[in-house]
């Protein structure tokens, strides 16, 4: 059988959450089948993993010009559909093309923009529902990351439950690890200017991340006797909130609340970090805090598991289905709840690492591969 697959966003250089699921989704497939042909559709010129992917006999990589920057897709990629359709097409992590085979496969993470319109532009949302209610629709099969997001496709979509298959997300665990090597992790503290003890959050610094709520939770730790307050040379004796990730829908206001409450010296944002230097910021941390107020699945749990970091999580979307009995839950709306959480794991030194057991022993359960082979077993049906 030839399986053609959408293969644009994992070859993105700045890989997100939908990124490297695709990246790593296509890895696994083309490695565990061996007996069907492979052809990844690309709009740009190959990156070097690209190319060493299409050195495999059950590979080709196809790159399919288009002379504009959008509707790539919908276009070009329909109309290769149209002209050479492969048996069976899987879309990991884009729009379904308008023209496709009857054997398609949509990867759908979560509805988001649905529940948290205004993070997004009004031309993105439209996009995103008309899409999103497209492959509902017409593909044959439906893939998603968590039996959360499965309700909220039939909530939000009317998708039929009985097409959609839920297929946990992995993580690198050649990468996500404990570091064994202490100047390993000291190189990339220093590269960042980081100090410990610090609290780490990762994650687009917006609204939806509860990135606000996590930083009053800070606010209130100062004011509790066991965190040491800031000297009057600036620098904090007590513990520092390190926030990776690119800014994001209401930053200005966050910015607005770490000024307010003399956090300037306390909050540390280092913009986007490169994937390679994620484990050594786990591994440095007292303490992951991940808040969020939805999450299709929430990869960074996985991460901060396996690279043994105590979690403090939100209890809400699909983030206690991700992280079982790994994490310590609150509530994401209720800020003293939060410090409170915060302050348990950095005093309590057996809780902390009761919680590391546990992550480790939790992130056991899954794997890229895993997540590639139900996929491959969905795409064998056809």
């Amino acid at each position: 059988m030839i399986i053609g697959i959408d293969a644009s966003r994992a070859a993105k250089q700045n890989k997100t959450g939908v990124e490297w699921y695709a990246y790593h989704v296509i890895e696994n497939l083309v490695k565990l089948d061996t007996s069907d042909q492979f052809v990844l559709y690309i709009q740009n010129e190959p990156d070097a993993w690209l190319k060493k992917i299409g050195e495999r006999a059950n590979v080709k990589v196809k790159r399919l010009r288009w002379p504009v920057k959008f509707l790539w897709t919908q276009g070009r990629l329909s109309l290769e559909m149209l002209l050479h359709p492969p048996q069976a097409l899987f879309i990991p992590a884009s729009a379904v093309p308008v023209i496709h085979p009857r054997n398609t496969v949509a990867a759908i993470h979560d509805v988001g923009f649905m529940t948290y319109p205004k993070v997004y532009g009004r031309w993105q949302r439209w996009y995103l529902k008309w899409s999103t209610k497209f492959a509902a629709k017409r593909a044959k099969t439906i893939t998603t990351i968590s039996e959360f997001s499965k309700r909220e496709l039939v909530k939000y979509f009317a998708a039929d439950h009985n097409k959609i298959s839920v297929t946990p997300l992995g993580y690198d665990a050649a990468k996500f690890k404990i570091i064994e090597n202490r100047e390993e992790i000291n190189n990339v503290l220093a590269k960042y200017n980081i100090s410990q003890p610090f609290i780490l959050s990762v994650g687009r610094l917006e609204r939806k991340k509860n990135v606000d709520g996590l930083v009053k939770a800070l606010a209130i730790l100062q004011n509790t006797p066991f965190y040491s307050p800031p000297s009057q040379g600036g620098e904090s004796r007590g513990y520092k909130l390190v926030l990776a990730g690119s800014p994001g829908y209401g930053w200005q206001e966050i910015e607005k609340i770490i000024k307010e409450n003399n956090l300037a010296e306390e909050v540390i944002t280092l913009g986007y970090v490169d994937d390679d230097d994620l484990p050594a910021l786990y591994n440095a941390a007292t303490v992951f805090v991940f808040p969020s107020l939805y999450e299709g699945f929430g990869l960074s749990l996985l991460e901060a598991f396996a690279c043994g970091a105590p979690v403090v999580s939100s209890n809400a979307t699909s983030l206690p289905e991700v992280g079982g009995e790994a994490a310590l839950y609150v509530d994401p709306g209720d800020i003293a709840a939060l410090a409170k959480a915060m302050q348990a794991i950095l005093t309590d030194e057996n809780l902390r690492q009761e919680l590391v057991n546990k992550g480790l022993e939790r992130v056991k359960n899954f794997s890229w591969e895993r997540c590639a082979r139900e996929t491959l077993k969905i795409l064998s049906e056809f």
